[in-house]
């Protein structure tokens, strides 16, 4: 068994003594009340965690003032909510971890909340100079040419801060910090990094100020300097201050890690006890939350760097789920602790577990960033707050918690997706006997085929394994190579079925479409199907990008066209690495140009009202997906206690496949 010694032994922060090097990382709810206020499951969430055997928690970022409110953030700009930060704050400390608040200002980001606030004077967006904020393109209209990027500038500036607006930013987080310690935490964070205010002033691309806050490195640091050193007058020596930074913008002419090793002592000086290292500017978001797309540790490089210029305690972060690999980061001496945020979403116990070694039963996160892809979940987050693809718990916890059945019933569960497999263990774990159907060779599904594709393999793979070993634990009976038809499910008499039954690829309604030279993504990515020198690909979601990015990594020339614009319902980090990937593959990019025909030699498409085509040996259907649904239809008169869930309800992601999965299992 791996030793996890560094991991799990005390540390420091200034005079805060914490149990263990594993910190849970600041991340968004989307869980608090209309005003920011703290809510009971908000509590629940954080007591979960505290529970699992994290160390130390960071709670997500609140507000230091009322004229920059932004929606699902808490609030720390009044008094008032105290006595519930305090609520918060001991229930933590019941469960054995140690707790701070970070606090943060939006600066000119608040530009895109005031556009829907019911009262947009109240709303006040400053910023170290009046350069307007990046914002994603929406409206196709507005977007001509082939591969257009998304993000353009905002028409509307901020206000550039005068020195009076400085004095009262810097005496708002004062008052802040103040209201945290108060509230009985251990520790306050300032969140100076991201793209924030505070990120603002201090990077070239946003401070183009020729006063003492602008200008140099050194003196870009200025605002961030006083602001600590406010927090400290108002806080007292005693109580911890972490400073949180991006330790590079990536992006061309912004901050970089030369640049934060040479502002960090700084930072020290003017009273941080510690740095926390993150990444990105709201261009280059990619880097903030890295994806599947990025290697495991992306950022501890820039952690690293930072470590050597202060003698403060140094937290990495960014995809550091694995215990393993975040014990050899803590070895080799590149930060002296962990951060956790999306691995603790996904498995609050993961500290207790990784402690015992018990490494296959941590549940993991894959990385696919549904936790921050909101507008594709708006509605679930408007009901229950930011959701975890593999934790349907996640802000639900007293709703899911496990109940003991009064009488066990015969439950057949068909389909072995991720939907079925998460109901079939579930409905085990409860006590019911279960037997699980598959009509291929391997469980998994869509999720299988996601496994065997270049960029997800790594982080989409452990999910899967984790799921069937749960099948095993839990005695489930699988059946695989099964076929289900009514009359099985007669001669088997469960008293309950469970139909998961998926969705199979779309193709389209265009001339040519069964042509000898079309294939679809998901046979390609499984080897049955072979492409061609030269590829159309056609599609422009995650499918349309990712096989993209695949065939064109094996040197195929591709051509990518979809009917919209490209990237659409993407997560926009994920969308921005992959269109960044095809980009310097030199994939050639058509957007708005739906496909009109297919030929045995190429594709016509409709290009700015015109059509064009494209010579192609090969071409690649990624257009979505249909329910596989037949035989919950067949199944009506023949079954009482029938259920649907998944893909053969209506084709979407993993996310609600194993949701509803975890819900029908709790209601049978």
């Amino acid at each position: 068994m791996t030793q996890l010694i560094k991991l799990f032994e005390p540390g420091t922060i200034g005079k805060m003594e914490v149990k263990n090097r594993v910190v849970m990382a600041p991340a968004g709810t989307a869980g608090h009340g209309p005003e920011g206020e703290i809510t009971d499951k908000v509590i629940d969430y954080y007591v979960d965690r505290a529970k699992g055997g994290v160390g130390f928690i960071i709670a997500q970022s609140s507000l230091i003032l009322k004229d920059a409110l932004a929606p699902g953030r808490p609030s720390m700009y009044d008094d008032k909510f105290i006595p519930k930060l305090r609520e918060l704050s001991d229930a933590v400390h019941q469960n054995g971890a140690k707790v701070a608040f970070q606090i943060v200002h939006h600066g000119k980001l608040l530009t895109q909340y005031r556009e829907n606030a019911p009262d947009p004077s109240a709303i006040r967006a400053i910023a170290p100079s009046a350069i307007p904020r990046l914002r994603r393109v929406t409206d196709a209209t507005t977007v001509e040419g082939a591969g257009a990027a998304l993000w353009v500038r905002d028409n509307t500036p901020p206000e550039e801060a005068t020195k009076e607006d400085i004095k009262r930013l810097v005496e708002a987080f004062a008052e802040a910090a103040r209201r945290v310690k108060e509230a009985g935490f251990d520790a306050v964070e300032i969140h100076g990094g991201h793209g924030y205010l505070i990120s603002q002033f201090l990077s070239p691309l946003d401070n183009i100020r020729t006063d003492e806050y602008g200008g140099s490195v050194e003196t870009r640091a200025r605002f961030a300097c006083e602001v600590i050193e406010a927090v400290r007058r108002k806080v007292g020596p005693d109580f911890p201050v972490i400073f949180r930074i991006s330790g590079s913008d990536y992006m061309e002419g912004g901050i970089n890690i030369k640049d934060s090793a040479r502002q960090a002592p700084l930072f020290v000086d003017a009273g941080a006890d510690a740095l926390h290292i993150s990444s990105s500017q709201q261009g280059s978001i990619q880097w903030q939350y890295p994806s599947f797309l990025f290697p495991k540790g992306t950022l501890v490089p820039d952690a690293e760097a930072i470590k050597k210029a202060v003698k403060v305690p140094v937290i990495a972060v960014g995809k550091l789920s694995d215990p393993i690999y975040a014990e050899e980061v803590l070895r080799q001496g590149k930060a002296d602790f962990i951060a956790i945020a999306r691995g603790l979403m996904a498995d609050p116990e993961l500290p207790n577990k990784a402690k015992e070694g018990r490494f296959d039963d941590i549940r993991p996160c894959v990385y696919c960033l549904n936790c921050f892809n909101l507008r594709s979940h708006l509605n679930y987050v408007l009901t229950y707050g930011i959701p975890c693809t593999v934790d349907p718990a996640k802000l639900r916890e007293q709703e899911f918690a496990l109940k003991p059945i009064t009488s066990s019933k015969k439950v057949m569960v068909v389909g072995g997706g991720l939907a079925g497999m998460e109901a079939a263990r579930t409905l085990a774990e409860r006590g019911h006997e279960v037997v699980l159907y598959e009509a291929t060779a391997n469980l998994g599904g869509q999720w299988f085929i996601a496994c065997q594709q270049e960029q997800k393999r790594e982080d989409y793979f452990p999910l899967l394994a984790y799921l069937e070993r749960g099948l095993n634990k839990a005695k489930v009976t699988v059946k695989l190579t099964t076929e289900v038809t009514p009359e099985i499910v007669k001669e088997a008499k469960p008293d309950a079925v469970v139909v998961a039954t998926g969705a199979v690829p779309q193709t389209l309604d265009v001339e040519g479409a069964d042509g000898k030279n079309v294939v679809q993504a998901v046979d390609v990515i499984l080897g049955k199907a072979k492409v061609g020198k030269r590829v159309v690909v056609v599609g422009g979601r995650y499918l349309g990008m990712e096989i993209t990015d695949q065939l064109a990594g094996q040197g195929k020339e591709v051509y990518l066209i979809t009917r919209s614009l490209l990237g659409r319902d993407v997560e926009r980090n994920i969308y921005l690495a992959l269109r960044n990937r095809l980009i310097d593959k030199g994939v050639h990019m058509f957007q708005n140009c739906p496909l009109v025909e297919i030929r045995e030699n190429g594709i016509y498409m409709a290009f700015n009202g015109d059509l064009v085509f494209l010579k192609a040996d090969t071409v690649v259907l990624a257009v979505g997906m249909k329910s596989q649904n037949q035989l919950a239809a067949s199944l009506k008169d023949v079954i009482s206690e029938l259920y649907t869930i998944g893909d053969c309800v209506t084709p979407r992601d993993a996310l609600y496949a194993i949701h509803e999965g975890a819900e029908i299992a709790r209601q049978i």
